[in-house]
């Protein structure tokens, strides 16, 4: 699928300047990460290089940001011309969320996701890499040789422990720990850096969580853990989209569980379904029936307000689960 390497990524970005990089919707670490080491390696470079997003970036990732979350277009100069588009952790077109015409005119996309949707000129995908953040780290690490600030390898750090959370889940490799190894040694003060991604919650996400606890369903005979969560609920209760942040892998953790479905009413009345695979069940491919993607142990979709129970129902049914 790859079209360019490593070396001609490098080369090519030497020769450009003016760059405008995107992250997908309801941005994540491993996707702020990304581009934001992109975007400094690049202005270390003398490039100009801006990072957008349809969505606020979340507070609880605030600290990779120097707090501030709004990098819509809107943020930009105005006198800014974008002349060569990235994205970086961004699966498919539909991953773009408000920003989708933009898609087309990518020029380079960089990607972990085995279902990978090619939108871009130029395309390096690698799904054996733990997050995102492993393949930019090669990136910059080339353009920089090897003298990388400590403000990027923190960022790189970030996006790579979250996206293995914590490097616990199976897309942890030997190459995985290698890089967090010379982030370390960069300079990336990991225990703060991983306080702050897993441990460091507000209250009204605490508020969420609780909320997903108290409503949680098990099917398949504790198999399967399931919640829905309304626009009626988080004004109930308080909170915002951004605080169901880390909902999904609060009802994974359950003993016995072996998929984790979780169905997010979204303030346009669409619903966001996240679904997490502890098994051999391979997640991206029943988030794919719904033109969904991801990976096999961590995948998602969008549907309409109609379709949301159908969906929970098919994705159980595909689980193939007796009852």
């Amino acid at each position: 699928m790859n079209n360019i390497t490593i070396q001609g990524i490098c080369k090519l970005l030497l020769q450009k300047d003016n760059f405008l990089i995107f992250m997908h919707e309801n941005p994540d670490a491993d996707a702020v990460g990304s581009c934001f080491s992109l975007v400094y390696t690049l202005r270390k470079l003398g490039k100009t290089a801006y990072p957008v997003c349809c969505d606020k970036v979340p507070s609880s990732l605030a600290f990779m940001t120097d707090g501030e979350r709004d990098f819509t277009l809107e943020s930009l100069p105005a006198d800014f011309t974008p002349e060569f588009l990235m994205s970086a952790d961004v699966a498919s077109p539909g991953q773009f969320g408000a920003l989708r015409p933009y898609a087309a005119k990518v020029n380079l996309a960089l990607d972990h996701h085995a279902t990978h949707d090619r939108f871009a000129k130029y395309l390096y995908v690698e799904p054996k890499a733990g997050a995102c953040a492993e393949i930019v780290y090669r990136i910059v690490n080339t353009l920089l040789s090897g003298n990388i600030p400590e403000k990027t390898v923190s960022l790189l750090y970030a996006g790579l422990a979250a996206d293995t959370g914590g490097f616990r889940y199976a897309n942890t490799t030997p190459a995985t720990h290698k890089v967090a190894a010379k982030l370390i040694e960069h300079g990336a003060n990991h225990a703060q850096i991983c306080r702050n991604l897993f441990e460091c919650k507000s209250k009204s996400a605490l508020a969420a969580e609780a909320f997903a606890m108290e409503h949680m369903r098990y099917l398949c005979g504790g198999k399967i853990s399931y919640v829905k969560i309304m626009l009626a609920d988080k004004h109930a209760r308080g909170f915002e989209d951004e605080d169901t942040y880390d909902v999904i892998n609060v009802i994974r953790r359950a003993d016995g569980v072996k998929i984790a479905i979780f169905a997010r009413e979204k303030d346009d009345g669409t619903f966001k379904i996240s679904t997490r695979s502890s098994c051999e069940i391979d997640v991206a491919k029943i988030c794919g029936i719904f033109g969904g993607g991801g990976h096999a142990g961590a995948a998602g979709c969008s549907v309409g307000a109609d379709e949301v129970d159908s969906a929970v129902e098919r994705i159980v049914k595909e689980c193939g689960f007796d009852d």
